[in-house]
């Protein structure tokens, strides 16, 4: 078996144990759905941990952002009676669904095995020395883990609603798949652009959803979680449930888009130009 090919075995073996382990914290306490999907999801995140310390590689966690929304879903799907499922839950389970698989897929094709690392953490392991370690567990793991789960928490409205849902859910799910295809396609422009034939050093991707907005996939993102967030909001989610689409936008707009533009000022010299061009999300304000 090729490396790559064994490492990704490897990788998805660990997974199934995190999930074995969710699984057992949710069944073990006791407690409201979402003070146990809480725990186990802790619980999830502090094995992702020790496996990042024992391989040395923190992108050990990199696909548990869009494992875990779905593993989520089908585990509340589970205690929902299926006499109550609605075409609503349905369609909300099939969007994330949608959204989760084709970003677990991507990760999984440009991860090359153990002896990747995502640039950001190799920085991080240079420039903080002994003290990575506080940044790998809370910075890197703990906190995406937090707020991934409260931009989930519409999730758990959406199952736990009984009854006729209303057509407003539709607008919603039409966010989320918009969001998903809009990923979709600026994942797969960009992998065809690393992946061409004889390309020249500094070159750069402006052409296609790239030419419209400088981080199409920044903005599919954000475009599914305010989806799952208007569709909680349609069964029953209070408004404060919308505070993790909110707070994804922030962390995006503010610290995963500054650092990937100040990579690529440093190796891309067309690139200001492209930023002059080009708005990063949308037109005037999130330019």
């Amino acid at each position: 078996m090729a490396t790559r090919s064994r490492d990704l075995v490897e990788v998805t073996a660990y997974y199934v144990v995190f999930l074995l382990v969710g699984a057992g914290v949710v069944a073990t306490l006791e407690g409201s759905l979402v003070w146990r999907f809480f725990c186990a999801d802790l619980a999830m995140t502090a094995c992702s941990y020790i496996v990042s310390v024992v391989k040395k590689n923190t992108s050990i966690y990199d696909a548990y952002w869009s494992v875990i929304p779905f593993a989520c879903a089908v585990g509340l799907m589970y205690f929902l009676p299926m006499s109550d499922w609605s075409w609503a839950h349905v369609l909300v389970g099939l969007a994330i669904g949608f959204w989760s698989w084709r970003l677990t897929l991507n990760w999984a094709r440009g991860w090359t095995g153990w002896d990747h690392e995502d640039w950001r953490y190799v920085d991080y392991r240079k420039t903080m020395g002994a003290w990575f370690e506080l940044m790998n567990f809370f910075g890197l793991q703990l906190m995406p883990t937090l707020l991934v789960f409260a931009a989930c928490l519409p999730m758990f409205a959406v199952y736990q609603h009984v009854g006729a849902p209303g057509v407003d859910v539709l607008f919603g799910v039409g966010l989320m798949v918009v969001g998903t295809l809009l990923e979709l396609v600026a994942d797969n422009q960009l992998y065809a652009f690393r992946n061409r034939p004889n390309p020249e050093p500094g070159e750069l991707l402006d052409t296609g959803l790239w030419g419209w907005v400088r981080h199409p996939n920044y903005l599919g993102e954000i475009t599914f979680w305010f989806g799952l967030a208007a569709a909680g909001l349609s069964m029953g989610s209070p408004w404060w449930h919308g505070l993790g689409a909110i707070g994804i936008l922030v962390l995006v707009r503010f610290a995963s888009i500054p650092l990937k533009e100040t990579r690529m000022r440093a190796r891309r010299p067309s690139f200001d130009d492209y930023c002059r061009h080009v708005p990063a999300l949308l037109p005037g304000r999130f330019s």
